[in-house]
């Protein structure tokens, strides 16, 4: 769109010697020497700015200044508006892009598996879909060593995991992972049925780590407990989290009552002084899962840690928040992996109502729960030697069916051992690490 500018001689009062034309879209000139403003119908003129005594001159830096604004207020309002959605060619701008359909703005979606954008019913019902963030299109993880995840890195810290469920955690690692040293142990009531939450604070000197690890649920009633609070999260029920998204509300309580209020984080300070260039690796399975990817968010967003010394790496994890915090994960975390174990019932809850934005307002799409990247995908019983898959979309159907997640044998399975045939054994390395 471009600005023209006409420079006339002086003529006489009344007559309008300057002009400004944006394309159709407004007139700025001078009317006996003040600057006026035609917009539609509307006529403004402003007796205080008046024009300047000499004669062939350029117009105030105030009237350019009004033209490029008027200007950029009319880009931003077309900004993505597409004749066709086809004529996009990538994913980012595609989910920025809508045609207007009778005064109606409906959104493109990207086809992930065509690579193709297109209207409401362009994509298979079978394809995962992006619409109206760049945030829903897919994303490789790294592969780089030190950035990628492991069948070896998932094995090690699990280990962690079923170790903080034991009485006696010391006796399990000296076994399992014997570099790794219990600082303390924690635990407290988290709901009104007086249900716990456990978790642990470890260093390795020979790893140079400290080790955030939070225990899983039980499986009776604190399972049943966190179901009935996800179908009040269903229905938009969150509680508000750091990074702007909400989570679960039992997880928020159970956050503050451990991690916040329960010395685990003025320990992790101090265990931060004393081991300045550690990296703090934060797991846990199934509610352990979820805490642990609040406390990593919690670590970033409030600074106590810089990002790239933050990982974190859960297992059977439910969506433990909302749209806008499963984007605050992304933006804060860098080094994060959700390990799923095939149809595992847990990794599906809360259910996401409309996944794709197919059918929701933006406002309905922001307090459904959400996932994160990047999901860990073990299509098998997780035996050594075992492939995973890691997906490149948060809600990625094409990667994984998640219509199939309703085993809870797959959620108590990991690795292909269950934890307490695991404990019983003594923790024995040889089960669990390759």
């Amino acid at each position: 769109m471009l600005l023209e500018l006409q420079l006339q001689g002086s003529n006489p009062e009344g007559s309008r010697d300057k002009k400004v034309s944006l394309e159709g879209l407004s007139e700025v000139y001078l009317e006996s020497g003040n600057l006026c403003n035609f917009i539609g119908s509307a006529e403004i003129c402003d007796p205080e700015r008046r024009e300047a005594p000499l004669g062939n001159r350029f117009l105030n830096m105030s009237l350019t200044s009004i033209g490029i604004f008027l200007v950029a207020a009319v880009a931003f309002a077309q900004a993505g508006m597409v004749s066709v959605c086809s004529d996009v060619k990538d994913c980012a701008a595609c989910t920025q892009s809508y045609v207007s359909i009778f005064a109606f703005r409906e959104h493109c979606r990207w086809c992930v598996d065509t690579q193709r954008c297109g209207g409401p019913l362009a994509c298979p019902t079978t394809s995962a879909t992006s619409k109206r963030d760049p945030f829903t299109c897919p994303a490789k993880a790294p592969t780089a060593k030190g950035k990628r995840y492991t069948d070896k890195l998932g094995r090690s810290l699990y280990a962690l995991c079923m170790s903080v469920k034991t009485n006696s955690p010391e006796t399990c690692l000296s076994s399992v992972r014997p570099d790794v040293k219990v600082h303390k142990y924690y635990e407290v009531p988290c709901d009104a049925s007086k249900n716990t939450c456990a978790g642990m604070l470890a260093v390795s000197e020979e790893a140079k780590a400290i080790y955030v690890i939070y225990r899983g649920s039980s499986m009776d009633k604190q399972l049943f407990t966190e179901f009935i609070h996800g179908i009040g999260a269903q229905l938009g029920a969150w509680e508000k989290f750091v990074g702007g998204g909400g989570v679960m509300t039992y997880f928020y309580g159970a956050f503050q009552a451990l991690f916040i209020n329960g010395g685990m984080k003025s320990d992790l300070m101090k265990l931060k002084e004393e081991h300045k260039e550690y990296r703090v690796w934060v797991t846990g399975h199934s509610l352990g899962g979820s805490l642990a990817s609040m406390t990593s968010l919690y670590l970033v967003n409030q600074t106590l840690f810089t990002p790239d010394k933050v990982k974190l790496v859960t297992f059977g994890e439910p969506r433990t928040g909302n749209y806008n915090y499963a984007r605050a994960v992304e933006q804060s975390v860098v080094f994060r992996y959700r390990v799923v174990h095939r149809n595992d019932f847990v990794t599906n809850i809360p259910t996401s109502v409309d996944p794709d934005g197919l059918l929701m307002a933006p406002a309905a799409i922001e307090r459904q729960a959400y996932f994160y990247r990047h999901a860990v995908i073990y299509d098998n019983d997780m035996k050594k030697g075992d492939t995973f898959k890691v997906c490149e979309m948060a809600e990625d159907k094409g990667c994984r069916n998640v219509a199939m997640a309703i085993d809870m044998n797959d959620h108590v399975t990991y690795f292909g051992l269950k934890a307490e045939d695991y404990i019983k054994d003594k923790c024995r390395k040889e089960d669990l690490l390759t």
